[in-house]
């Protein structure tokens, strides 16, 4: 398993999402509002301002980065199951891309217009989810790699 290259880049993909928890995805700082967007929270750095966003406005960024992390991380056991795997890590590259877009295209225009500003993306969360689809491809390859070469020794037998 720990030998499997496939199994670093799945767990590399996980550690690169848990990273967004921590680090903001966008700020907008403009002249209504000064907000940063983070996968559980939208703060305000207006004192003494009310949150307008509650948690089911964050809550699709929320599940799907928790999902992706979670399953990512389950993936590395199941290299029993190469097929299995493979689907899985399809489905999760699916669902970085739809956080992705979900971020670019809906929280992107509802924020800049509360806030009256343009974002700033230049930030660690709104490259991890890139940086961990590219670690999942990089899984995708290896596994398919495995899958080749475990049916090319059944050829053999």
């Amino acid at each position: 398993m720990i030998q499997r290259i496939q199994s670093v880049f799945l767990f590399l993909a996980s550690a690169s999402l848990i990273l967004t928890f921590f680090f903001p995805m966008a700020e907008f700082i403009g002249a209504g509002d000064s907000l940063v967007l983070y996968v559980y929270k939208v703060q305000s750095l207006v004192p003494d301002s009310t949150n307008v966003y509650d948690i089911w406005f964050i809550m699709p960024l929320l599940a799907i980065v928790s999902l992706v992390t979670i399953f990512s991380f389950i993936t590395i056991f199941m290299y029993k199951n190469r097929l299995g795997q493979i689907k899985v890590i399809r489905f999760l590259m699916f669902l970085i891309a739809a956080l992705v877009g979900v971020v670019f295209l809906y929280y992107y225009d509802v924020l800049a217009k509360a806030s009256m500003a343009e974002p700033n993306f230049v930030q660690v969360g709104a490259f991890a989810p890139l940086l961990s689809i590219v670690f999942l491809y990089f899984a995708y390859r290896g596994v398919v790699k495995d899958e080749k070469l475990i049916r090319s020794a059944d050829r053999l037998r």
